[in-house]
């Protein structure tokens, strides 16, 4: 599971996306002024910068809404082309999540033990899928998640699927038949890299 990231604007590269996305957000601007998170800890239901294209971001709001007004986050990157929560996004709105790293929480006992996992001075960038309901004035998106890495395993058995650089054209234009390829090779150049750290 994917329940929380977060943004540090020190890193050039999402300070551009984040530019990016406000610059939109003025120019398609209806009159109702929407709070976008730039930075800091991101939580489902917050407004964040997406990539839907190449150097193509707009604003959108982190959760499907659920039937049980608690909004949907993830969808299991196994499952999603069949799910028909997610089955038309997936074939037709794929988008990108920019963040510097995200959050886990590790079982130990009756506690959780919070964990940062990222890459120093490296900006990742999650596979997600969108859709805009009616009456709705931001499309929402959920982040895909697949089974943890080895080494990762030991703090939550999911994670996010984490596409490179290499892939984010396939992932955002090319047809559904090429996604198996990119999620079964997403997250290496992540893995290879990564740090966890304990947070107090």
């Amino acid at each position: 599971m994917c329940g929380r990231y977060y943004i540090e604007i020190d890193d050039r590269e999402l300070q551009n996306i984040c530019d990016a996305v406000q610059k939109k957000q003025q120019e398609e601007e209806t009159g109702e002024q929407l709070e976008i998170k730039l930075c800091g800890e991101i939580f489902p239901t917050d407004i964040v910068a997406a990539m839907t294209g190449l150097n193509e971001y707009r604003p959108m709001k982190w959760g499907f809404g659920g039937f049980d007004k608690k909004p949907l986050i993830n969808a299991r990157s196994e499952t999603a082309l069949t799910k028909p929560a997610f089955k038309e996004s997936m074939y037709q709105r794929r988008c990108l999540i920019p963040a510097s790293g995200y959050y886990e929480w590790k079982k130990d006992g009756n506690k959780k033990i919070k964990h940062q996992i990222h890459i120093p001075g490296q900006a990742m960038y999650f596979a997600g899928c969108y859709k805009k309901d009616k009456g709705e004035p931001l499309p929402r998106f959920v982040i895909l998640t697949r089974a943890a890495a080895h080494g990762l395993e030991e703090i939550h058995e999911r994670m996010p699927v984490i596409i490179p650089k290499k892939f984010t054209r396939s992932w955002l234009h090319d047809n559904a038949g090429a996604m198996a390829g990119i999620l079964s090779d997403s997250g290496a150049d992540f893995i290879e890299n990564v740090i966890m750290r304990e947070l107090k």
